[in-house]
């Protein structure tokens, strides 16, 4: 059986940005390249007044330093400080520390594993082949403190996890935003990100996408207020 690498993605504006008048904070970009395939998304943390280009300019970042992973061999810190130094580099003119953004993304180069990885909060998750569940999650319970890791002039390569799977075990990859990820239940993010994935074979990408959006347009968890951005990378069989 044959079978292609697609993806989909969406992001909407929460009920408290369209009730101010405010722009979506989040932000996600598909980058689809002959050397391989690119997805991310970022959340621009909404106590900072420019975080909406700190959002976009986490995902430019991630997508520049995907361009020289191949030549990386591998070297994950690496790859994460050159994401740090790029962001850096397309924040401005605006300062970093009004303008922090978390940070999700996968890269799937043509050939090696998929990379994925994570920085602040939302979810990165991944479908193997054998129908596995595996994910990255920002644990709250945990957590000591309220303050959410993110894209700043600080940031160091220890403060993200990441993680890799090998292409030929590798279903599909998702990435959400908080907005999304603080709405599902531990017990129950598995079956989401299958629902997902199974949806994505039974439609073309760009059904997918809009399929995608009007389902985080009418959310139906009471008093959801975030904005909200799901991407994901998958094998469609057949290459459909």
């Amino acid at each position: 059986m044959t079978s292609a690498w697609k993806a989909f993605g969406a992001s909407v504006r929460g009920t408290s940005h369209i009730c101010a008048c405010l722009p979506n904070q989040d932000f996600f970009i598909i980058a689809r390249h002959l050397w391989g395939d690119v997805i991310v998304a970022s959340d621009g943390l909404g106590s900072r007044p420019t975080s909406e280009y700190g959002s976009k300019a986490a995902c430019r970042a991630v997508v520049q330093a995907a361009w020289n992973w191949k030549n990386m061999k591998g070297d994950t810190e690496r790859l994460l400080a050159q994401i740090h130094k790029n962001w850096l580099a397309c924040v401005e003119p605006f300062e970093p520390q009004k303008s922090m953004a978390t940070c999700l993304f996968a890269i799937r180069p043509a050939e090696g594993q998929i990379i994925f990885g994570m920085l602040g909060d939302g979810l990165a998750a991944v479908i193997t082949t054998d129908g596995a569940y595996k994910e990255l999650v920002d644990d709250k319970e945990d957590s000591f403190s309220n303050q959410t890791d993110a894209l700043s002039e600080k940031t160091q390569t220890k403060h993200w996890r990441i993680a890799s799977v090998a292409q030929h075990e590798c279903c599909a990859v998702l990435l959400c935003t908080d907005g999304v990820a603080d709405d599902l239940l531990a017990k129950k993010r598995g079956d989401f990100v299958r629902h997902i994935y199974e949806q994505g074979q039974q439609l073309a990408s760009v059904t997918m996408a809009r399929e995608l959006r009007k389902m985080l347009e009418g959310w139906p968890v009471p008093k959801h207020s975030d904005d909200k951005t799901l991407v994901c990378l998958y094998r469609r069989e057949n290459g459909k």
